[in-house]
């Protein structure tokens, strides 16, 4: 508890010594030049939020889908589409009111990322169920006979789509589920297989089992295996010629490699312990990722010496991994959905969904920049933190991307679509993005002062006011502070000038109060109604009052700022004589006043003390 006072009064009297003794006489500003500093390029996400039409009044800062009333599945494009970087498929149902009736229509739609929200929908296509899952084929190869595969509990249809128009696909081909699977209620899972059999398989996975359908015949084999229970989720290694279905229990692998061939499945206590909610398989990474609600279980390939192919499993759960993880802690648990970007460009980075958000693992970066979190209203569609993913879908990289630069991602919640892209900024380019949002007028900069805002409609910064606040003369000093080292690396004379204008609201604040070294906490004109008490006349200026019962926090930023001012910011012997002024006054104000702070009453503040026997 010591510390808490020793080291607020060591600062007071090392600050009055050095700052008096280097004041003793002033000297002349030598011209400085702008200071070269190498300014690196950073990866920066930008956060689009959308609202379905039933959640409209979520907030006025995110755009409505307005016929949308849900959307259960983002799709990507296939790697080789000249769009797979700038846009998905989206599955959706809307509602269409006619005068006293609700019709209620699913459709597939083309939505670009930078049509602010606007959907293309394929009329010709018809979407059966909003069960139904939208498959995606990556093979170049095929790419003028089917580009993707929208299978219903009933059927299959082979879409075709533009190569250089999402917004143009149309069904080639239908083909009906045999009787055996009548009960199919839902699909959870498809992936394309390219190099098994004469021209690849088509794998589904649905609430009645696993099927697969034979590319070079188009025939639906049903129940492959005899798994005939749920299966969630499907994932397919091309590197190792495996295919990976999860169920509630289990963990089924087909290698269908040269000496691998046959179904085995891993049951592993601890490991395979709840049920497995979505598979996806890193070829960049060479694993296989498990969701679940546990967490995620990995699982490695390993060749045996005698050629055969084996895997290892490690495990991660809550905030650290367990023993023989290879990879960081997990950030939050119960995850819903896995993704990987299938980009020409390799993209080893990882993207998990979850109850509570979106997750993103790199293991290229370093353990403290591995895995970056996206929840919460900044980057979701939703005021609360559960925000439940149900879709998650990876885009590919664009042709000309920066090795450092990831793929954009689309999510959907419970409530809207999440679209986080991303591009390379300098800190230079950021500084300049959070300046623009302090120079909006009436935001951030009241009077001089710099503090935050309050927000009339809940999460639209566009209703953001400005108001007094208990900590103007902290807040502006820390903000003075930064302009000044900004200043000083631009030699910018519109940067010194808009600082020195914060600076005078600083002096101001010094002098409202008519008590030497006695700052207020901010000031207004009289004729500004402030409900917050306590606000005081100003004995010097007719026309401001001021609040006051100024604390210590508070003039830390004083003494912070105002050597800032006099050393790097004032360029003559008057300027720097003023701020020389400011730190004196309110110095020896404390000291000569038994180390307290004594305000418009005569009498001690209530948190302006530094005497170490209060």
């Amino acid at each position: 508890m010591w510390l808490t006072f020793i080291w607020p009064l060591t600062c007071l009297l090392i600050i009055k010594n050095l700052f008096l003794t280097r004041h003793t006489s002033f000297v002349n500003s030598q011209t400085v030049s702008p200071i070269p500093i190498p300014d690196s390029e950073f990866e920066q996400v930008i956060a689009e939020r959308y609202l379905f039409a039933p959640f409209a009044n979520e907030s006025s800062a995110w755009t409505v889908l307005s016929n949308v009333s849900y959307a259960w599945q983002a799709a990507s494009l296939p790697r080789y589409h000249s769009q797979a970087a700038v846009g998905v498929w989206i599955l959706f149902q809307s509602i269409t009111e006619t005068y006293n009736t609700r019709v209620r229509t699913l459709h597939m739609s083309w939505m670009s990322l930078s049509t602010n929200g606007t959907m293309v929908i394929f009329s010709e296509i018809d979407v059966k169920s909003n069960t139904s899952l939208l498959v995606t084929s990556h093979n170049e190869d095929t790419a003028l006979k089917y580009t993707a595969a929208l299978i219903s509990p009933d059927s299959v249809q082979f879409i075709l789509c533009n190569r250089s128009d999402a917004s143009l696909c149309k069904v080639i081909q239908m083909i009906a589920f045999p009787s055996a699977l009548v009960n199919t209620t839902k699909i959870t899972g498809g992936i394309f297989v390219e190099d098994l059999g004469a021209r690849g398989w088509l794998y589904f996975a649905a609430d009645s089992g696993l099927h697969g359908l034979d590319l070079s015949t188009f025939i639906i084999h049903p129940f492959l295996n005899e798994i005939n229970v749920s299966v969630s989720s499907l994932a397919w290694s091309s590197k190792r010629q495996t295919i990976f279905a999860g169920t509630n229990t289990k963990l089924w692998i087909h290698s269908y490699g040269i000496g691998n061939e046959g179904w085995r499945f891993e049951h592993v206590t601890g490991l395979i312990d709840a049920p497995i909610t979505s598979l996806v398989y890193s070829e960049v990474q060479d694993k296989l990722w498990i969701g679940q609600s546990s967490g995620i279980t990995l699982l490695s390939p390993i060749i045996m010496s005698t050629g055969r192919l084996h895997w290892f499993f490690s495990r991660l759960a809550g905030q650290i991994s367990n023993p023989g993880s290879d990879i960081g802690h997990l950030p939050f648990l119960n995850i819903t959905s896995l993704s990987v970007s299938q980009s020409m460009l390799p993209d080893g980075r990882v993207w998990l969904g979850a109850v509570r958000g979106v997750m993103r693992y790199d293991s290229n970066s370093s353990d403290i920049n591995a895995w970056r979190v996206f929840n919460s209203a900044r980057y979701m569609p939703n005021r609360e933190s559960l925000v439940h993913v149900s879709s998650l879908s990876v885009l590919s990289r664009h042709s000309d991307a920066s090795p450092n630069l990831g793929s954009g991602a689309v999510a959907i919640t419970n409530k809207g679509l999440a679209i986080l892209r991303f591009e390379m900024w300098t800190l230079g380019q950021k500084a300049n993005h959070f300046q623009m949002l302090v120079d909006q007028p009436g935001r951030h900069d009241k009077n001089g002062f710099v503090s935050d805002c309050s927000m009339s409609s809940w999460g639209d910064s566009r209703t953001c006011i400005k108001e007094s606040d208990d900590n103007d003369g902290m807040w502006t000093s820390m903000y003075l502070a930064s302009q000044i080292f900004r200043y000083v690396v631009t030699q910018d004379a519109r940067v010194k000038a808009q600082a020195w204008k914060h600076f005078e609201a600083m002096e101001l604040l010094n002098k409202v109060t008519g008590i030497p070294g006695y700052p207020a906490r901010s000031y207004a004109k009289r004729t500004d109604f402030l409900s917050k008490i306590p606000w005081y006349p100003s004995p010097v200026y007719p026309d401001l009052q001021f609040e006051g019962d100024t604390s210590s926090d508070e003039i830390c930023g004083h003494e912070f700022v105002y050597p800032l001012v006099h050393d790097l910011l004032a360029s003559n012997d008057d300027e720097r004589k003023r701020a020389y002024t400011l730190i004196f006054n309110i110095t020896n104000h404390i000291l000569t006043h038994d180390w307290y702070l004594f305000g418009e009453s005569h009498n001690r503040t209530t948190w302006g003390y530094w005497n170490l026997f209060k």
